[in-house]
């Protein structure tokens, strides 16, 4: 597929064509997110296809994929009532066939694991992803679809949570980084991976077609209702589904037909981990460094109900990231604790008839928050991005579960030879370490 599409920087704004592996600016300034650039300027929806290539013109697809699933776009009687919110949406991105959601892991990482997919080289060069679960699952699965050699890099705790739906193929590899790990260490040892010849890293909230894939959502928002929302809602971790929804905000109103003031963004952290809450309140242009020690932070990271929501590096202060959206947006950041999130689960299930996820519990939990404080009117336009549900429904498929290619103590991710082991396995033809 021939691109139709320029990376452009957001600090300097330099234009580049893609190579389907570029992440950062070439310029002599501090990191900053790279864009997509669509020769489409106006939103075309393909009637015919399903999921997120009904949207392909503004998706940076390089290969054909399949999509996996659908998001399911609905108004909310019964919780916009106990909320007292006259327009609330729901956003669902999990399985939920009745409703129309039909993502095989539950969670709205299918949506991204198929628009990296569309966009990562076929060349033989494997792609290094890190994750604190349901990135795992999906892409692991989708790589495995697509036949594209792949490293996924987890914290061991999340081993028990990474239920398939099929086995993985030889060439995708399941590393476990063990002990008291977090998300952020494997993310520092996917980087050290990547950085070997052959490899290359998929780069989180860097990677332009994770944020366009789940930036669908509120595409699929705009079309069901005619018109963008004065409040979109997600719990964050790395933020990039927050930057993703601004984003497409940004392009639909150039279109012209949805609107000309974009959604506010409300984002919501887990208690008490939660770097841009802290640093959004302080009014800092980058993050307030904590004075915990750093085996209490680890400690609070893995305490979280949602522990996929544990970064605590996201890209706040950088051009294009979360502080940027916000304040374009006009936008504003709340916590929920453990048990406001566990609650807000309980209660999506008892008024909407389904299970959410911890990551999409905090969501609700924050909203509940902010409505009851006045932050949000009760007359506004609410999407309520929920990221994960239906797992109960789904339970009866996930009958696989992967062992680790390679368990890596904590105390040796920095030895320099546990890289280059995990190229090692690729050249073999057993492909095991």
């Amino acid at each position: 597929m021939s691109p139709s599409y320029l990376l452009r920087c957001t600090a300097c704004g330099a234009g580049y064509q893609d190579d389907g592996v570029r992440l950062h600016c070439d310029g002599r300034h501090a990191r900053a997110l790279l864009r997509t650039e669509y020769a489409q300027r106006t939103l075309a929806v393909d009637e015919t296809a399903g999921g997120i290539l009904r949207y392909e013109a503004w998706l940076p697809h390089r290969n054909e994929v399949e999509p996996s699933g659908s998001t399911a776009i609905y108004r909310s009687d019964a919780l916009g009532d106990f909320l007292d919110l006259q327009n609330l949406w729901i956003a669902f991105n999990g399985y939920w066939p009745v409703r129309g959601a039909t993502l095989p892991s539950a969670t709205f990482k299918d949506i991204e694991a198929d628009a990296i997919a569309g966009r990562f080289p076929r060349d033989g060069r494997v792609l290094v992803v890190a994750s604190a679960g349901n990135t795992a699952a999906a892409l692991a699965q989708a790589c495995s679809r697509y036949d594209v050699p792949a490293v996924v890099v987890v914290p061991e705790q999340a081993l028990e949570r990474l239920r398939l739906t099929a086995p993985l193929a030889p060439n995708v590899k399941i590393v476990a980084i063990g002990d008291d790990s977090t998300y952020d260490d494997a993310i520092a040892f996917a980087e050290r991976v990547a950085q070997l010849d052959g490899f290359v890293f998929e780069g989180g909230t860097f990677n332009v077609a994770r944020r366009d894939g789940i930036g669908t959502t509120l595409l699929a928002f705009s079309e069901a209702a005619g018109e963008l929302p004065d409040y979109y809602v997600q719990a964050i971790g790395s933020g990039a589904g927050a930057i993703a929804a601004h984003e497409a905000a940004l392009r639909l109103i150039e279109d012209g037909r949805y609107g000309a003031r974009l959604p506010r963004l409300l984002l919501v952290q887990n208690a008490p981990s939660a770097p841009v809450y802290e640093a959004w309140r302080a009014k800092s242009e980058s993050l307030v460094e904590e004075a915990a020690d750093e085996l209490t932070l680890r400690r609070r990271a893995r305490g979280l109900a949602a522990t996929v929501l544990g970064t605590r590096v996201p890209p706040y202060g950088i051009a294009g990231g979360i502080r940027s959206i916000l304040t374009e947006s006009g936008g504003d950041v709340v916590v929920a604790t453990n048990e406001q999130a566990c609650d807000a689960m309980a209660l999506f299930a008892e008024l909407e008839g389904v299970d959410i996820e911890p990551a999409a519990g905090v969501a609700l939990a924050g909203l509940r928050n902010a409505v009851f404080a006045g932050i949000v009117p009760q007359e506004a336009v609410v999407v309520l991005h929920v990221t994960g549900g239906g797992r109960k429904i789904r339970n009866g498929a996930f009958s696989v579960t992967p062992l680790p290619a390679l368990t890596v103590p904590l105390a040796a991710v920095r030895e320099p030879r546990l890289a280059e082991l995990v190229a090692a396995s690729f050249n073999s033809k057993e492909a095991t370490l």
